[in-house]
C-alpha cells in the first residue's frame, strides 16, 4: 500500500510532433511531482483508489492512467488489500471506506444506534406482518399498550401503533413492544432486516 496524496489539476500547453500546441491537464501532488513520475517511483499496484476526505472510495482502477482524479487521495493497493471488492459496472467497492489498511463497508464501522437509524422504514403492513411472523399478534400489542398506566403516554402509544404512515427502527414504540414481548434490540434488528427483504 502506498498513499500518493491528493492530486491537483493544472492546464498546460504541450507541443506535439509537427509543432502543434495542445492544451492538456497534468496532475501534481503537494510536492509538485507530476502523476506519471509519482506512480512510476513505486512498484506497480494491483489497484489505485480515489478516496474522498471522509475515506469513501469513488474509484478503484488497475491502470494508474485512469486514476488521475483531482482533489481525491490516490492510494495504491494490492489485490489482498482490496479484499474481494470489485470495480466497474455492478462493482461493490463504490461507497465503501478505506481504513488506512483495508476496504470496509461503512456499516461495519457504525455503532448499533447509527445502524438502526440507517435502517429503512417499514410500512404498517410490513411491520405488523413481521410481528406476526415472530408470533406476536397485533391484538397482543394493542393489549400491551393498554396496560400503560399514564393516560397521555397510553394515548400517544396507541396513536403511534394505530395511525403511522411508516415505522422507523428508532421509534420509541419499538422499545415498548420489545420490553413487553421480551425482544432484545438485536432481535428487533433481525426482525426488521427480515421484513425489508420480503
Amino acid at each position: 500500500m502506498h498513499e500518493f496524496g491528493k492530486l491537483t489539476a493544472r492546464a498546460e500547453t504541450v507541443e506535439h510532433e509537427g509543432g502543434q500546441a495542445v492544451r492538456i491537464y497534468a496532475f501534481y501532488d503537494a510536492d509538485n511531482i507530476e502523476w506519471h513520475e509519482l506512480y512510476r517511483s513505486q512498484p506497480p499496484f494491483d489497484f489505485y483508489l480515489a478516496v474522498d476526505d471522509s475515506g469513501y472510495i469513488v474509484s478503484m482502477e488497475p491502470d494508474p492512467e485512469h486514476s488521475q482524479i483531482p482533489d481525491y487521495r490516490i492510494i495504491g493497493i494490492s489485490a489482498v488489500e482490496a479484499g474481494g471488492f470489485t470495480r466497474g459496472p455492478g462493482g461493490t467497492v463504490y461507497g465503501m471506506k478505506w481504513t488506512g489498511t483495508k476496504i470496509v463497508n461503512p456499516v461495519d464501522l457504525m455503532t448499533a444506534e447509527e445502524r438502526r437509524a440507517a435502517m429503512p422504514a417499514l410500512t404498517p403492513r410490513q411491520f405488523r406482518d413481521a410481528l406476526i411472523d415472530n408470533d406476536i399478534m397485533p391484538d397482543e400489542v394493542t393489549a400491551a399498550i393498554n396496560q400503560i398506566t399514564d393516560l397521555k403516554a397510553r394515548a400517544k402509544a396507541l396513536n403511534a401503533w394505530e395511525y403511522p404512515s411508516e415505522f422507523l427502527r428508532t421509534d420509541q414504540l419499538l422499545e415498548q413492544i420489545g420490553a413487553s414481548f421480551s425482544l432484545s434490540p438485536d432481535a428487533i434488528d433481525a426482525m426488521w432486516t427480515a421484513a425489508t427483504q420480503r
